[in-house]
């Protein structure tokens, strides 16, 4: 049976509550949560104004971007405890309150936006690409994504993943001339399993520790062999193939897509590329894989000479 307000006095009270419990609801929560954990590299220490001689070996990120451009940002990092996903002794904690601006580019050569973190807790802002509605990724001051390292990369994810809908960005265009590229990372376990069951992954897998080799021919520069190093539940797995270029997609032309074939899966291991020095995985629909607190489906180009670990 519905019920009648006929006194408009008690109609305007009732009006009012339902407005400002709606108004208390959405500003309460965040519009877009993100997640993730990156590494602690000095430039990322100048940026969140941590002091260079702390020593992190990650940061974990929970990122909060509220209505009214307010956002609040929630940070533990140190060394990591052995054999966890955790730090030692707790990690230090860090909540940083502030504004946020978002730019729009009409470019389609470019990102199309990006978000600008600014707090007085901050020495300058901190710049976000969104890739798509569930993947972030981290930007230098100069507007370039940041590259990562073997444990950890700069993305971030949408904590509660929605409908991906469009990239929004362009994989920027470079020659590459390298003979060889190595690219390193680490990944979440089940979602990969999920894509190529040949792996035969265990259910305690919770990471796949990665190293992508491409080869290119001396004289044409174009693809030939790689090499696939897999880490899973501390068993070495070592497997080569080939792989090729992929320009454009059907929804954006702008894209380039590394399609990597290993001897040992059924189907091929596709990488989105963001610049030259950043790879994201793509699932069978060439969508981004979205990852966790922990890690993300980001491969980092390796840039300097590293033992294997």
């Amino acid at each position: 049976m519905t019920t009648i307000i006929s006194h408009p006095r008690v109609f305007v009270l009732a009006l009012t509550l339902f407005i400002s419990v709606s108004c208390a609801s959405k500003d309460g929560s965040p519009e877009i949560a993100l997640v993730g954990s990156t590494p602690g590299d000095e430039i990322i220490k100048s940026m969140l104004a941590i002091p260079t001689d702390t020593k992190i070996d990650f940061i974990r990120w929970n990122l909060e971007l509220k209505s009214k451009n307010l956002f609040v940002l929630n940070l533990v990092f140190g060394e990591s405890q052995p054999n966890t996903l955790g730090f030692k002794n707790g990690g230090e904690k860090r909540t940083i309150n502030g504004t946020y601006l978002l730019q729009k580019n009409k470019k389609k050569s470019d990102f199309l936006e990006i978000y600008q973190l600014e707090s007085k807790d901050l020495p300058g802002k901190i710049s976000l690409a969104k890739l798509n509605q569930n993947l972030f990724h981290l930007l230098t001051p100069q507007n370039r994504m940041m590259n990562g390292n073997g444990g950890w990369s700069y993305s971030l994810n949408r904590k509660v993943p929605v409908d991906s809908g469009e990239m929004m960005f362009s994989s920027i265009g470079f020659d590459e001339h390298s003979l060889q590229t190595v690219f390193d990372g680490r990944t979440p376990c089940k979602e990969i399993a999920a894509e190529h069951p040949e792996m035969n992954t265990d259910q305690s897998c919770f990471k796949i520790k990665w190293r992508l080799i491409l080869n290119r021919d001396s004289a044409t520069h174009e693809p030939t062999t790689c090499t696939i190093r897999n880490i899973v539940s501390n068993n070495p797995r070592n497997t080569t193939g080939r792989w090729k270029v992929i320009n454009g997609t059907e929804t954006n032309p702008n894209l380039i897509i590394y399609k990597i074939e290993p001897d040992n899966l059924a189907d091929p291991i596709l990488l989105l590329v963001g610049d030259e020095n950043v790879l994201f995985f793509l699932d069978k629909n060439k969508q981004p894989i979205i990852g966790n607190e922990d890690f993300s489906f980001t491969l980092n180009k390796k840039v300097r000479a590293e033992e294997d670990k």
